[in-house]
Order: C-alpha cells, then structure tokens, then sequence
C-alpha cells in the first residue's frame, strides 16, 4: 500500500469541525502524515500526538472515529506498526466516549478495519503478531467469523511462547465458545509455561469451570508473575485470577486460591528457598481479595500468620494486617513481638497494632512515639473514622505526645518561616499534624496538653488551633489570649483557624466575623472557604449578611469556575438561614443544579440540591432540575433527600413513589463506591423513611450490611477496608431504627 493510497480521502473529512482531547481536530491530517515521515523523531512525536489526542488517556472523540480508517492503513503498509496497532486495541477497548455521535462508533470502526488488520497475524515480526493478536481481540466477538479463523491458525502455526500466549487469549475474547476447547489444550504440560498461564486466567475469564487441571497448573506454575513477562496484557497474574473467580460468583475458590499460595510461599521460607516472588504474589493477592470479601481477613490470616514469623517475608505481611479492620488476636502476640524490635518493621507492626485497636497499642505507643512515625500516623488516622475511633488516652500515652509536641516545636521553622515540603522529610511536616490530631480524638480528656499547644500554637496555626478548640477550657487565660493574638496577625488561613478556635472556646465570633468579611470580598478560594464558614455561624453570620447578599447579587456569568459557584450556594445557605428568603437564594440554586452536566458539575448539582433540601417546600419550583439528576448515579442521592424535603411526609414527591426513588438511590451504590456519595445513598433512604422499603428494597439494604461483597472500593488503599465496616455499620443503623 502507497502512501497515495493512505492518505486518499484525508483531506475531504471536516476536521476542524470535529473534536479530540484538547478542541477541534483541524491538526490530525498534518499527525498522521508525520507518522510516515522519514524524520523518525518527528514520527515519534506524531504518534505520542495520536496517544495525546485522540484516545487520551483511553478516551476516545468525534475525531478518533474517522482516524481510525488511517491509523490502520498506516499499520498495514508497514508505518510504526506494533505501536498503530497498540492505538487501535486501545480505542477498540474503550468505554470513555465523549461525544460520539453514536455509541461504539470507535469500537465499530475498528471492527470494520480488521480485513487490514488480520493479515498482520502472520507477520514476519514477532512483536508485529502479538500485537495485532491483541487489537483484533478488544474488538471481542464482533470480529466476526474471519477474525476466529484468522486468530485459530495463528494458534496452529505460532512457536514463540509469549505470542502463543497471547494468541490464546485473543481466541478466547473473539470466539468465548470455543474457550473449553482451547483453555484445556493450552494446560497441556507440553505447552510452555506462558500458555498455560494465559489458558488458567483465559478459561476463568471465560467462564470455564475451575477444575484440579487448573489449581494443578498453578500449583506447578507459582509464581504465575515469572511467566507473564513480555505479554500485551498487563497482568498480575495471581491476583487477577484471584478477582475473576470472586467475580463470577466463587468466593471459596478465590480463597482456597489464595491460601494455597501462602502455604506454598510458607513452604518455601521453611525449606529455606528465596520466598520473596512467591510471597509477595501470594500476599498482594491475599490483600486485594480482602479488598472485595469481607469474609477474607478471617479466613486469610491463619495462613498468613507464619509468615510473620521470618524476617524476610514479616514485612509483607504487616502492611495487609495493619489495613485489615478485623481484629486479629491470633497475630498479636507476633505483632508484639516484632513492635518491641527495631527499624521499619517495628514501626510497621505497631502501626498495625494500633490499626487493630488492640489493648497493648496505646501503651507500647507510648513506649516509643518519638521512632514509630507509621504507628503515630495510624493512630492519628483512627480520629479520621466515622465515628471518631482514638486510641484510649492513657496517662502515659498523653505524656508522650505531650513531650513529643513540645520536641516538635522546638526543632520546628520559626513563626513565619517557610521551608520546602521535603526539608526533613515528609514525617517533619506531617507529625505536628498527627500529634495534633490525636488530642483533638482524645478532646477534655486531653486538657492536661494545653500549655504544650499554646507553645506549638505560632509554629503550627490550623492544626494546633483546632486542638487547643477540641482540648482547651475556654477560661483558660493562655489559651485565649494565644488564640486572639494568632487571629490577629499572619495568613488569612492561620488567622482564620485561630479565630473559629476562639469562637468555639469563647462564643467571641468577632474576630471570626471581621476575618470571613475580608474573605467574602476576595477573589477564589478563600471567597468559597469563609463563604461555608458563614454559613456554618447560623445566626452568628448577621452582621456578614450584606457582603452574602452582594456575592448572591454577582451575574451568573461572573461565576466561571467550580470555587466561584460553590462559593455562591454556601452564601445561599448562609442567607436563607439568616432571612428565610427564598426568592434570593433560589436563583443560586437552580445555577448550581444547571451545573449538573458539566466535567466538575455532580459535586456542585450536589450542593444544589442539599441547598434545596434546606428550604424544603420553598424549593419546590427547582423540581424541574432535581428531577433529571435522579438519573445520574452521582446525584440521585441528593436529589432523592432535596424531593423528600421539598415534599414532607408526601408518599409520592413530585409523583413519584416512594420506592421507586428508594430504588433509584439503590442502584447508585454499586461496588467500587467511595465513602461520602455511599453514605449520602443511607442518608437519602433515610430521609425517604420506613414507607419507601418494600420487602426486596429491605433485602437489598440488608445485603449492604450483611452481604460479602465490600461496598467501599475507591479512595485510599489503606482505609478502604475501614471506610466499608464504617458503612456497612450506618446501614445497620438505618434497618434497626423504626423511623427508618
């Protein structure tokens, strides 16, 4: 194929009129051209251009559809075709379309390109079939009859293991029928290692029943890792398996799984083999199955708990035990063991100890708060929960974080001074702000730390500040007159801190009100930060009322990004609690819920709709716009709670019923969710009330709380587990209580 025949037609498509990542598309046929430009530098900044634009970061545009055509003639005459092809697999596989005129207009476009594509298969390159075995197979079954034949004699002839590998996974996406037939030929011990590594995960995925055959095959195998390398499919092996057999319904089989590997990664250190590939596959697996199961933990550690017992494989094991919310007593006295020695793992083992909330925590703590950073950052991350969960505060432990506090300040930059993120490392920065934390969990029972954050208090304003409101008495001459001077000098944010600190102690909003009156007449965030603190005040916030009502007055034009809006509904809440005035603030309100479609629009449709719900029936003519977010899984819920305000003790708000927008919130919370918009879900329910839950939406809450699937699966790794048992306990709230 000539480069004439390439490019024929390039030219008459309407780019400028279509759309990629970054705006009208009219640069793509000057791209493509310098793809097969003799300039092998311009060449390969043409094709991180395609990456770029049009299927940025796996999205694909209005303009990736009629690329595509090129992309694969490129390919085909013999332009960068392993990395063309890598493109079209990409945008095959894609699920992120923006603005396509129709749904899978870039997957069909693929599709329809294979006739270039399949004889690729037999290309001289070994890279060249791997990755054309790979495009054709994210266009699934669609590829149609010719793309089975193609793949099947591809399977035949090829000998090198990691493209044969691949081929075998491609014909089992293409044609899943036939992966019985394939899967059980691939675990053939003649076959190579890859192979049967590539039929054990095919056939899971497939839906091939799990057989001896296949625990054999991974058995021999471990660690599956070693025999992946090279491969299209980016895989953890193990852990991937692991997944697809939860998946598809066999929690027992992804745990038996799991425990066969950590009994032969066991095996492997008491026989004095390098357990290290095998302990590390076998433990990342065991972790991310209790990420799914909350079942796993306590079926897990009996297998785990050996591996504590070497130096070289105690590590691995720690971080999956600190982030496990099940209390383990079988591993304590392990745990204990390695917190009394020395160096990350002692720290990583009181760490997990005071994760646990086990009794020894808060002692053993206090014993060596000065090394064990990990374990002071785990027991300031305990007061994050809902609700607060601090370690016990203990009169030695408190002594501890009050002679720590105190060493911090001293070692700390002087009042004022800035230093870089990284001086001393990140523990420097943060432990002033754990330590801080803490009281804050322990609150009165910590009053006795008082002079030690008054001393901490200019070195270290917002979060010393919000200890000594937490901690301090408001009678307490030291602690107020450090709070007011701090209110009065330095950044709007320390002052700012200080002063909500000495209103909180004192009932004093004044220097509180004088800072958020300078703050609503400044630009950004800090507009959006006192606009919430003012509306926070209740009634407190008066004399701030006609700055709120100017910012209200701004033409929606004027509000151009996400901090501006946000701003402008907290200064709506403000003055509906201040005037009970809705005809002012409704106009804010419904420019939020026009937000909704927006890239950053669910948040701001959210705080829309809780302004709405605050108004209740003088809400009522923003129904239009609530209504079309109970479509949206991101904002049923405050739309569902906004509708059940507007319409009290109603049992069809805005006509209709009560389970069916029960339903609707239901449907929202799907696995993977993260904690705030999960919880959100509970508190629509129960807003909705007992009337809403028919017999199977009562089964379907109680399956929340008492299913095995974790609910909670997006966020930081290391609360995920956390942030579920913390859920799954408020829905067990909600089904207890006879209101709800």
């Amino acid at each position: 194929m000539d480069l004439a025949s390439v490019f024929a037609g390039l030219d008459g498509i309407a780019w400028p009129e279509l759309h990629h990542a970054y705006g009208p598309a009219d640069d793509v046929p000057g791209m493509l051209r310098a793809l097969a430009a003799g300039d092998e530098e311009a060449a390969a900044e043409a094709e991180q251009q395609v990456w770029d634009s049009l299927v940025h970061q796996g999205t694909v545009y209005p303009a990736t559809v009629p690329a595509v055509s090129f992309l694969a003639r490129l390919a085909a005459a013999g332009v960068r075709t392993a990395d063309l092809l890598s493109v079209l697999g990409v945008i095959a596989d894609s699920a992120d379309e923006r603005a396509l005129d129709r749904p899978g207009a870039a997957h069909a476009a693929v599709v329809a390109q294979l006739p270039l594509l399949l004889p690729l298969l037999s290309d001289g390159t070994a890279e060249v079939r791997q990755c054309a075995a790979w495009a054709v197979a994210q266009c699934g079954p669609e590829a149609g009859p010719a793309a089975r034949t193609a793949l099947r004699r591809r399977w035949a002839a090829e000998s090198d293991p990691v493209v044969r590998a691949d081929v075998l996974t491609a014909c089992v996406l293409v044609a899943p029928d036939t992966a019985e037939e394939l899967c059980a030929a691939g675990l053939d011990p003649a076959e190579p290692a890859p192979v049967r590594v590539a039929a054990v995960l095919a056939g899971v995925e497939a839906g091939r029943p799990w057989d001896a055959a296949s625990a054999a095959a991974v058995a021999a195998l471990a660690p599956l890792e070693r025999h992946t390398e090279g491969s299209q499919w980016e895989r953890e092996p193990l852990r991937d398996l692991v997944v697809a057999l939860y998946e598809r319904g066999e929690a027992d089989v992804a745990t038996e799984v799991v425990v066969s590997a950590l009994d032969r990664g066991v095996a492997a250190v008491r026989a004095g083999a390098d357990p290290g590939p095998a302990v590390t596959e076998a433990t990342w697996a065991a972790e991310t199955l209790a990420l799914r199961s909350r079942r796993a933990p306590g079926r897990l550690l009996p297998a785990m708990l050996p591996l504590l017992d070497f130096p070289a494989t105690a590590g691995t094991v720690l971080t999956a035990l600190r982030d496990w919310s099940e209390p383990a007593p079988r591993a304590v006295p392990a745990l204990v063991r390695l917190a009394e020695g020395t160096g990350g793992p002692a720290d990583d083992a009181l760490a997990a100890l005071v994760s646990l909330g086990t009794p020894e925590a808060a002692d053993l703590l206090a014993r060596w708060l000065a090394d064990r950073p990990d374990a002071l950052r785990a027991a300031f991350q305990r007061t994050l929960r809902h609700p607060p969960a601090p370690l016990p505060c203990t009169p030695a432990l408190l002594d501890a974080v009050r002679a720590r506090l105190t060493a911090v300040t001293a070692g700390g930059p002087a009042p004022g001074e800035r230093r870089p993120l990284m001086a001393g490392g990140l523990v420097a920065v943060n432990e002033p702000v754990w330590l801080a934390g803490l009281l804050v969990g322990w609150g009165p029972a910590a009053r006795a730390a008082t002079p030690e954050l008054v001393a901490a208090l200019p070195r270290h304003p917002v979060a010393v500040s919000r200890a000594l409101a937490a901690v301090a008495d408001g009678t307490d001459a030291a602690a107020v007159a450090a709070l007011r001077a701090r209110a009065g000098a330095g950044s709007p944010a320390n002052r700012e801190a200080a002063a909500s600190a000495l209103h909180t102690l004192t009932g004093d909003a004044g220097p509180l009100i004088d800072i958020l009156g300078t703050g609503l007449d400044a630009p950004g965030d800090a507009r959006e930060r006192c606009a919430q603190a003012a509306a926070a005040l209740g009634e407190r916030a008066r004399p701030l009322l006609p700055r709120l009502l100017a910012l209200l007055a701004e033409p929606a034009g004027t509000r151009t990004d996400a901090p501006a809006i946000r701003a402008g509904l907290a200064a709506a809440t403000a003055v509906w609690q201040l005037t009970g005035d809705g005809e002012r603030v409704l106009p804010m309100i419904l420019e939020g819920l026009g937000r909704a479609t927006e890239p950053w629009g669910d948040g701001i449709a959210n705080l829309a709709a809780g302004a709405a719900a605050l108004l209740g029936p003088a809400a009522r003519p923003a129904v239009p716009h609530l209504l079309p977010l109970l479509d949206r899984a991101r904002t049923a819920a405050a739309a569902v709670r906004a509708l059940a305000a507007v319409y009290p003790g109603s049992d069809r708000p805005a006509g209709l019923p009560l389970a069916e927008l029960a339903d609707r919130v239901l449907a929202a919370v799907a696995p993977g969710a993260s904690r705030n918009p999960a919880c959100a879900a509970v508190e629509a329910l129960a807003a909705l009330g007992p009337a809403a839950f028919t017999p199977a939406l009562r089964e379907r809450i109680r399956l929340l709380a008492e299913g095995d699937r974790r609910v909670i699966g997006s966020g930081l790794q290391t609360q995920l587990i956390h942030e579920d048992e913390e859920f799954r306990a408020t829905v067990r709230r909600l089904l207890a209580d006879p209101a709800g």
